[in-house]
């Protein structure tokens, strides 16, 4: 007995089906898709792509229930095997599970067959043809440029014929979608309709080349791609202009009119061919303006000549910032008797000299015109300066009947400016800055600022002060900053006008410097009480008050009207009339008698700033107050005034009181070690010689011992003493002594006995010398003696 075995393949599909049937049996369907296809399908044909997971996100497991199709992960849908289907419909199913949700979906795919075209030939006898239209297909398209909206802007619509049977979903690429410019137009997926985002530069892109899509929900695409061809209109935003600056043209001189000089020719970026980029040409200036000797073709833009009176132009240079310089001699011709007025040539400069910089001249000798520079030219705000320079005769022309009368012959000089290296500029020459009175110390203020003109920069400028009249300011070397360093007072001395000047100096590494004045200009605080002078005087026989007539240092703003104040303890005998609000009256309530009296006074300003003054009042007697007398006793009443003495002052008296203390101290030694003991008259001898008829041989005298007292009143006076002939003081009286050395020997001491004790050192008169000498002088001792005489 045969037995029949199943084959291993059979088997396999068996459990396909079964797994496939109890999948069915407990899923959920999802929507229905259906596909076109062709009728004979191959083995691995793609028949098309499904969104799986539109039905079910986290699918696991994709399976066919039909062994024919296989399915992929991402819902690609391939056949098996050789397939032909009918004209009926193939449906068959896709399961889908999800293993971790236990959750199950069904995707039901129908099938059908392409309907195969049949081609018959066209018989006469057949009816007409009809054409229908198309949806898909490129419509022409514009956009304008620079359109103003509103945005988006609607372009267009694309619609598929496949919308018909089919849920077509439409998409956009290519420039201005997803390639630079991105995002300029999008495609409502839906309905096809197409946006513009913004406006558009045709001069950037002149059109746009964008390709549209349709397909199905399920990916496949039923139609071709659309080229769709966005052109942008031109709008006439776009001036014509040069490409170069300046056009040189060369032509000979004196040439005859209508000679071609050369053409022009100017750009529009606009769309070629249109009235936007039709150029019309015209000359707008001609330098000299004065005759025409240039046209211009308004289509072509040649330029011609007009006149055949073209002469060549001069030109010449000059260094920037010098003055009185001669820069171009011109010569001209004059056919008339030369020396005449009729030759004579006057030259004018007919334009370009709006600044005076430049002066011409005639040269009598010859007769040329003098070109020179009398103002300063400038290189940085000028290179070049062209002039126009006409000449006449000095008398009038006196024209022929047949003759027209000649315009003024005119040429061009073209003046050259050449760079110098002049240093640094101070520009301008005085700068005003702004800051507020009562600034304290070590505030920063905006300096002056100087500029290199060859770099139009103040880089590596050095700034130092030239003049600061009471050292406010010090300045920043680098960059001239200012910083304060005392407080700034408009009320200064040194403010005129409420402004403090400071000059500045400003140096560059080469040395070269320029100079600048900063003005301060300080405004006014309500910083000082009203000031008045202390000191008045009321005549009884003119008036009984006096006038006051405070003085505000601020400005008007922070200074009167004044109020006047008279304070309590002077109420009794004074009182105040505020006059004009700038002045007062100090009258007293009854006649005083002639005396000083102090006044309390306290004045403040019209915003309250006060100060306190004490007034010395003298009434006097008197009609002008320079005639004031009062009595001694009134004159002793000095004004108390305050006496500060300084620490050098204190320190002098010290120091001197300790001078006069050492100078009485030494008096006092000194005085103390002299004893006079005898003063005595006039001397009878009259400072005469004695005649005493001795003369000795004198070799005993061993030493001089002889004194020579000054000159002395009646009344003992020992401070009139003098020393010894060794240099004791000075010598005005004289006195004599002898002394003779050696045994026996005696002098005018021993002969006054013992009672005297020791010698004596002081000054004898001339009595005593007599009665000494009288007696011995037949002693031999005398004649050994010399008497000297000082």
């Amino acid at each position: 007995m045969a037995v029949a075995c199943a084959a291993p393949g059979s088997i396999f599909s068996k459990q396909l089906l079964f797994s496939l049937l109890v999948l069915a049996l407990f899923c959920d369907a999802c929507q229905k898709i259906s596909l076109q296809v062709p009728s004979h399908l191959k083995a691995e044909t793609l028949v098309g792509k499904v969104n799986l997971e539109e039905c079910l996100k986290s699918a696991s497991l994709a399976l066919s229930s039909d062994p024919a199709f296989k399915v992929l992960e991402d819902g690609t849908i391939y056949t098996t095997r050789d397939l032909l289907l009918s004209s009926e419909k193939k449906t068959f199913s896709i399961l889908l599970s999800d293993s971790q949700r236990q959750e199950q979906k069904e995707i039901e795919i129908v099938l059908s067959a392409r309907d195969k075209k049949v081609f018959k030939r066209r018989n006469s006898k057949d009816t007409a043809l009809k054409r229908s239209k198309r949806k898909w297909a490129p419509i022409p398209c514009s956009l304008m440029e620079n359109s103003l909206g509103p945005f988006p802007q609607h372009v267009q619509q694309i619609q598929s014929d496949a919308a018909q049977n089919y849920t077509i979903f439409y998409s956009i690429s290519g420039p201005g979608v997803d390639k630079k410019p991105f995002n300029l137009f999008y495609i409502e997926k839906d309905t096809g309709d197409i946006y513009c985002t913004r406006s558009i530069d045709r001069e950037e892109y002149d059109q746009f080349l964008v390709y549209g899509y349709a397909t199905t929900a399920d990916g496949y695409a039923p139609d071709y791609p659309l080229p769709l061809l966005f052109k942008v209109e031109d709008d006439n935003d776009n001036a014509p202009y040069f490409e170069t600056k300046l056009t040189v043209f060369s032509i000979p001189e004196n040439c005859r009119s209508g000679t071609s000089v050369g053409q022009v020719t100017a750009i529009d970026k606009d769309e070629p061919g249109t009235l936007h980029t039709r150029l019309k040409y015209k000359i707008l200036q001609q330098i000299p303006d004065h005759p025409k000797h240039f046209s211009i073709h308004p289509d072509t833009g040649v330029i011609t000549t007009t006149t055949p009176l073209l002469d060549r132009e001069y030109t010449t240079e000059v260094e920037e910032n010098r003055i009185d310089v001669e820069i171009l001699r011109m010569m001209v011709q004059d056919q008339d008797l030369p020396n005449t007025p009729h030759s004579k040539a006057v030259y004018t400069i007919l334009q370009g000299n709006e600044n005076g910089n430049f002066k011409i001249t005639t040269d009598p000798n010859t007769n040329e015109g003098v070109l020179c520079v009398v103002k300063p030219l400038n290189y940085e705000l000028s290179r070049q300066v062209i002039l126009q320079i006409g000449v006449l005769n000095e008398a009038q022309f006196s024209k022929a009947a047949s003759s027209q009368t000649p315009a003024m012959c005119t040429t061009t000089v073209t003046v050259n400016i050449k760079d110098r290296d002049e240093g640094p500029e101070c520009q301008p020459p005085v700068k005003i800055i702004q800051s507020k009175d009562g600034l304290p110390a070590g505030q920063d203020l905006l300096g002056y600022k100087a500029l290199d003109p060859e770099t139009s920069s103040g880089e590596g400028l050095r700034y130092q002060k030239l003049g600061d009249e009471d050292n406010w300011f010090e300045i920043n070397e680098l960059t001239g900053d200012l910083k304060t360093v005392k407080i700034l007072d408009r009320e200064s001395k040194f403010v005129k006008n409420n402004q403090y000047n400071i000059s500045v100096v400003a140096r560059d590494t080469g040395g070269r410097s320029c100079t600048g004045t900063l003005v301060v200009l300080l405004e006014d605080s309500n910083d000082h009480p009203p000031q008045i002078d202390k000191d008045l005087t009321i005549c009884q026989h003119e008036k009984d008050y006096a006038v006051l007539e405070p003085v505000d240092l601020d400005g008007p703003d922070n200074g009167p009207p004044f109020q006047f104040l008279l304070d309590n303890s002077a109420s009794k005998l004074w009182t105040i009339e505020a006059q004009d609000g700038k002045r007062a009256f100090l009258r007293q309530r009854h006649n005083l008698n002639y005396n000083y009296y102090s006044v309390p006074v306290q004045i403040q300003d019209r915003h309250g700033l006060s100060a306190k003054h004490v007034l010395s009042v003298r009434v006097c007697d008197c009609t002008t107050p320079s005639e004031c007398r009062m009595s001694v006793k009134e004159e002793r009443d000095v004004k108390p005034s305050n006496v500060i003495l300084g620490k050098w002052a204190i320190l002098a008296m010290v120091l001197g009181s300790a001078l006069l203390l050492c100078i009485l101290f030494t008096c006092f030694c000194v005085t103390a070690k002299r004893t006079v003991k005898k003063c005595f008259p006039d001397d009878v001898a009259q400072q005469n010689l004695i005649v005493s008829n001795t003369e000795g041989p004198g070799e005993e005298v061993t030493e001089a011992n002889i004194r020579i007292p000054a000159q002395t009143s009646n009344v003992c006076d020992t401070s009139m003493s003098v020393g010894t002939l060794g240099g004791q003081g000075i010598k005005t009286q004289q006195s004599f002594e002898m002394v003779k050395g050696g045994v026996g020997h005696q002098t005018l001491e021993s002969s006054k006995g013992a009672v005297q004790g020791a010698p004596d050192s002081g000054r004898y008169t001339y009595t005593d010398w007599h009665s000494f000498t009288q007696p011995r002088l037949g002693e031999e001792s005398i004649r050994g003696h010399t008497l000297i005489k000082n």
